[in-house]
């Protein structure tokens, strides 16, 4: 049994050399379609060895048969699924691709060397803040360890682990994780048997109701607050690999996207979720350009990216949120947002700097257009939905994409447009998902989450 695993990873280990040696060729020569063989060669790398990994964890893990069930990983998209609409696998291959968001016309644009570098004063917070990362992440380690329900990917992020401009040094607010399964029904039925303490009244239902409430409201992710472990308070939401994947990539609801905007910390490294997380940073940084001006600053740029996921959230519009939240979460990151970004704001051949803290676009709108047909389906829907209500002729079916891309980036209201569009993505999901906490967090303590968020912003305000 032990020769034949051996001999199944050689197998796979060799199947993703090669997808990895195409994707570098790919990526590296003079490819110019938008769809390239790159991308699914790289994803179809980052998938096989992410299934790989999940059959390590699983051949440990408890639960006997029902862990060796068949990996279903996200499907790897052709040339006409939304992720097959990336300009690049990932920051890092950026620089080195020869496509250019607006082809011949945007050939008078180059990219400057300049990338956004920190000043002393930000080298010396960040070196504070990766300290303060290691000290973190020890102890968020020693909370993954306490599950024996697998976790193929985790993340911790927010207030909790990064600090925003405002909070006093002794504020310390609840730690929010992501915890990425394969199974999530089976994942809950683990957890329930170990840690049934952790779920509300829903946790007497068993795992498929959990997993039922999970997948059909909100943004498909499931919430235990207030759990304390390692000797830190957390709350954790468990969601499948394949929405986590889909979101990064497509755009769904941009619930956990969003939230992967800003600095997060990654806990468990998956290889889909690395490159997935890079697309997802990309389009971040697309969307903004077309609620900028030609010419802004870092700073704009990076309050534009982080506001993204509360547009359209109910939470901003009726106190539930900070509304100065934006603001401080960039004054407070701002090392981490330039680390973050440099190398896909250096990567995208129609951006360029014009001095250290100054961006310049190019404006002209077949590069535009360009820009808006790498975005996902569902933002671009939603855009040429905003902007038929404004009155522009905007033909239905996929041959019109071009036209429609080329009069909706020349519309004067392109930005309101854009953050609308975002709008309609992020509401609903925002709405559902926090409704859905009364079910999984229970009422007592839904009103206790929502006390302690009201208190933190208000004592700053």
């Amino acid at each position: 049994a032990v020769s034949l695993s051996v001999g199944y990873q050689v197998r796979w280990e060799s199947r993703l050399e090669a997808a990895n040696s195409k994707a570098n060729e790919e990526i590296s020569g003079s490819a110019t379609d938008r769809n390239t063989d790159a991308e699914t060669a790289a994803l179809l790398m980052a998938r096989k060895k992410s299934e790989m990994l999940e059959r390590s964890d699983q051949q440990g893990a408890t639960g006997g048969a029902e862990n060796r069930q068949t990996v279903r990983p996200p499907e790897i998209p052709d040339s006409k699924h939304p992720a097959a609409k990336l300009s690049s696998v990932s920051a890092q291959k950026q620089t080195d691709t020869t496509v250019k968001e607006g082809g011949p016309a945007n050939a008078g644009t180059t990219v400057s060397g300049v990338i956004p570098e920190l000043t002393d004063s930000e080298e010396l917070k960040l070196e504070d803040m990766r300290s303060a990362q290691k000290e973190i992440r020890s102890q968020l380690s020693g909370v993954l360890e306490h599950f024996g329900a697998p976790i193929r990917y985790a993340f911790a992020y927010g207030s909790g682990v990064y600090k925003q401009a405002g909070y006093g040094a002794d504020s310390k607010p609840m730690v929010d994780m992501i915890f990425a399964v394969s199974h999530p029904d089976h994942w809950h039925a683990l957890n329930i048997s170990q840690n049934r303490a952790h779920y509300s009244f829903m946790g007497t239902m068993g795992s498929n109701a959990v997993t039922f409430v999970q997948d059909r409201m909100g943004a498909g992710v499931y919430y235990n607050p207030f759990v304390e472990l390692n000797g830190v308070v957390i709350k954790y939401g468990v969601v499948s690999m394949d929405t986590l994947s889909s979101d990064l990539l497509n755009w769904d609801t941009l619930y956990l996207a969003g939230r992967m905007h800003k600095p997060t910390l990654t806990l468990r490294r998956d290889p889909l979720m690395r490159i997935s997380k890079q697309v997802n940073l990309t389009h971040a940084v697309r969307a903004a350009l077309l609620m900028l001006p030609k010419n802004f600053a870092v700073s704009e740029l990076f309050r534009t990216i982080a506001s993204l996921s509360f547009a359209g959230d109910f939470r901003m519009k009726i106190g539930g949120e900070n509304p100065n939240k934006v603001h401080n979460i960039v004054e407070a990151q701002m090392p981490l947002f330039k680390t973050r970004y440099s190398s896909i704001i250096e990567g995208l051949p129609n951006l360029e700097f014009i001095g250290q803290e100054l961006l310049q676009q190019d404006m002209n709108p077949k590069a535009r257009a360009s820009m808006l047909r790498k975005m996902p389906n569902n933002f671009y829907d939603q855009l040429v939905r905003q902007g038929r209500k404004s009155g522009a002729k905007l033909p239905p079916g996929l041959g019109a994409e071009t036209v429609n891309t080329e009069r909706l980036v020349s519309m004067g209201n392109i930005d309101t447009l854009a953050n609308k569009a975002i709008e309609s993505i992020v509401a609903r999901p925002a709405l559902t998902q926090s409704v859905k906490g009364i079910l999984s967090s229970g009422l007592s303590k839904s009103i206790s989450y929502m006390y302690a968020k009201n208190s933190k912003y208000r004592a700053v305000s």
